[in-house]
């Protein structure tokens, strides 16, 4: 058998050549990887550019509508004469509405621009979440009757003080009441419920509808600012689709989270979930009622 052997000069000029190519095919993958992350980031930017721009349209569509309401009825009252007191009040009454919902657009989207520039701020106080939750039931109901839905209300009577800023968890609850009236067709069903989770240290506020439900692929582009503008429902209904992203950056900043359950045509459920915080003060008092956590059905 005859046996070969390199010399010391062919060994080197052999592992040169191979320390080369594995340096150039490095290269090669580096180059590689960096064009395709490259093509994400652009990809990425440019849907989020066709989000924004979109957006910037459709709010421009919910600007123009109460703003030419305001304009078309009190250019009537300016212009023609108006001897009848109801009619005056019957547009006074249309021109307040329409200022109201241009209002509530604009505070949208500087909630929204607030918290992406991190500037939301809150003023906790102690907090019982069964009164807050009754008047944002409240508040909803003429709109609940007009679309001919059924509101019930079930409160524990357990549930501990919380410290959270008052006024923001109430647009929390009002903007998900105001999804599920929107989603929901006539003759369905929203539910409202509290509970005190012992285990967790954590109250949650549930609200349920048999509205038409999501996806898993909607709920998450839900949850995105300016993502949801795309979908085919929302555009069926105004407003600018920002309350259910807002929401979850009010949740997170009281230190919760907000879960989201939906199956297209069957619903959806949100849950809020809140820490008991004691705002500086003394701990807030834990249940202090034995049972399942469930008070009587208020039927509101």
């Amino acid at each position: 058998m005859r046996t070969f052997s390199l010399s010391r000069d062919q060994a080197r000029h052999k592992s040169s050549l191979l320390s080369e190519y594995t340096e150039n095919l490095g290269m090669a993958m580096m180059r590689r990887k960096s064009m395709l992350a490259l093509k994400a980031a652009r990809l990425e930017a440019e849907m989020s550019l066709k989000a924004r721009t979109e957006f910037v349209a459709s709010m421009s569509h919910e600007l123009r509508t109460p703003l030419n309401a305001i304009i078309g009825f009190s250019d009537m009252l300016r212009n023609r004469p108006m001897n009848d007191p109801q009619q005056v009040q019957e547009y006074a009454g249309y021109i307040n509405d329409a200022a109201r919902h241009l209002l509530e657009l604009i505070n949208q989207v500087l909630d929204i621009s607030k918290v992406h520039a991190g500037r939301m701020e809150l003023s906790p106080a102690l907090l019982q979440i069964n009164d807050m939750v009754n008047h944002a039931v409240q508040l909803m109901q003429p709109r609940v009757a007009e679309k001919g839905l059924t509101l019930h209300c079930r409160l524990a009577d357990d549930m501990p003080e919380i410290c959270a800023d008052e006024t923001r968890l109430r647009q929390v609850l009002l903007n998900l009441l105001s999804n599920a009236v929107k989603f929901t067709p006539e003759g369905g069903e929203i539910s409202v419920l509290t509970e005190w989770r012992e285990q967790q240290r954590m109250a949650c506020i549930e609200v349920r509808d048999t509205g038409t439900g999501m996806t898993p692929q909607e709920v998450a582009r839900a949850r995105e600012p300016f993502e949801q503008i795309h979908d085919q429902l929302n555009k069926k209904h105004e407003g600018t689709g920002l309350g259910l992203p807002i929401s979850i950056a009010l949740v997170e900043l009281h230190g919760g989270n907000l879960e989201i359950e939906s199956a297209k045509g069957r619903g959806t459920t949100v849950r809020v979930l809140l820490p008991v915080g004691n705002c500086g003060k003394s701990p807030a008092n834990g249940p202090t009622a034995a049972g399942d956590g469930h008070g009587a059905d208020g039927g509101a």
